[in-house]
């Protein structure tokens, strides 16, 4: 399989960039102190990723796209409206899209995309818009060949259309991609829908959430991605 590759995609926030539910749960807590909420941040985090059904619709492998600004202040109110409180979510929003526009890379990913460069073209896929995906990358310095967003591509992970957006602006075939992403659901089960190869980021070590397929590999940190593709 690893002897097709031409090109290797990325997942942007848990992946290269180190943002993951704790930054999320960390910056709920902001925001509700900013807002004069009296709420624990992870019951608001959970209430907050409930609602996120509701907005973009129940077939979880298939979610409807909506740009994450507008997702996020629906979403904030509702988690809000939910535990008894008036959330403003347009401050919400922008708060969030701050916090992920200055998120920093891992240590290790300049490093390992500089090495990958020299023999694989370099891609993004990320469910964002593009407006604070693009500062983030700048900000930290990361290139890539191709950047993909949801709001580019009018598509979320899972669904195949966005890695078929991947797929046609890189110009190869689907078993030419490699793509690396740390969450389950988006990026293993959205790069088997798609029919692209998949290596499983599990920084934790932690077990494959039942009902997910295996992905084609797994690597513990992103320097393992040099070991497994050097050959």
């Amino acid at each position: 399989m690893l002897d097709s590759i031409r090109a290797v995609a990325f997942d942007c926030y848990g992946t290269v960039v180190r943002f993951t539910t704790p930054d999320f749960i960390r910056t709920m807590a902001e925001i509700a102190r900013a807002q004069g909420l009296e709420v624990d941040p992870e019951v608001l985090w959970d209430r907050f990723v409930e609602a996120a059904f509701v907005f973009r619709g129940e077939n979880v492998a298939r979610p409807a796209y909506r740009r994450y600004e507008e997702a996020w202040a629906f979403q904030f109110e509702r988690a809000a409206r939910d535990l008894g409180f008036e959330g403003d979510g347009r401050l919400a929003a922008l708060r969030l899209k701050e916090e992920l526009s200055e998120a920093e890379a891992y240590a290790d990913a300049a490093e390992v995309l500089e090495a990958l460069r020299a023999r694989y073209r370099l891609a993004i896929l990320s469910n964002a818009d593009a407006d604070f995906l693009h500062a983030c990358l700048a900000r930290n310095g990361l290139k890539f060949e191709v950047v993909v967003s949801s709001e580019v591509a009018q598509a979320l992970k899972p669904a195949p259309a966005i890695f078929g957006y991947l797929v046609g602006v890189l110009g190869l075939e689907h078993h030419q991609i490699l793509y690396v992403g740390d969450s389950p659901m988006p990026d293993i089960v959205g790069a088997r829908q798609a029919g692209v190869p998949v290596a499983w980021l599990n920084r934790p070590g932690r077990p494959l959430p039942a009902g997910i397929p295996e992905p084609d590999l797994q690597v513990g940190s992103l320097r393992d991605l040099l070991t497994v593709l050097s050959g």
